[in-house]
């Protein structure tokens, strides 16, 4: 995992996930970093960007668990109206998590093409 508990809740601020759900959140989210970055995040565990990435998805996976991937299209307070959209605006639940790993981490490990010499 990228992150720990104390991290995200210390550095990064999150408040959102609790303890116990922290590790089993994180692991998903750092196999999904791994994915993403055809495992180069490996190379550089220890960078707050790379830290922050994993609390970020650790956030997001925790917003959407037991509605099956489904995402906040809406929420109202007067007369409280709570609204899931599986593609709010032709957006997945991976979309989303794709880019909040756009926004904390280096291109240089999103690239997918060959690299030259």
């Amino acid at each position: 995992m990228y992150a720990d508990y104390n991290y995200y809740t210390t550095t990064y601020g999150g408040s959102a996930v609790s303890e116990a759900d922290f590790p089993r959140l994180a692991a998903k989210a750092s196999a999904y970093m791994d994915n993403v970055t055809f495992g180069r995040a490996l190379t550089c565990t220890n960078t707050d960007r790379i830290k922050c990435c994993c609390c970020d998805l650790v956030d997001t996976l925790y917003s959407t668990e037991g509605t099956n991937g489904m995402i906040k299209q809406s929420e109202s307070v007067g007369s409280w109206s709570y609204t899931l959209n599986s593609a709010v605006a032709d957006k997945t639940l991976e979309d989303f998590m794709y880019t909040k790993c756009r926004t904390w981490l280096p291109a240089e490990l999103l690239y997918r093409g060959v690299g030259r010499e």
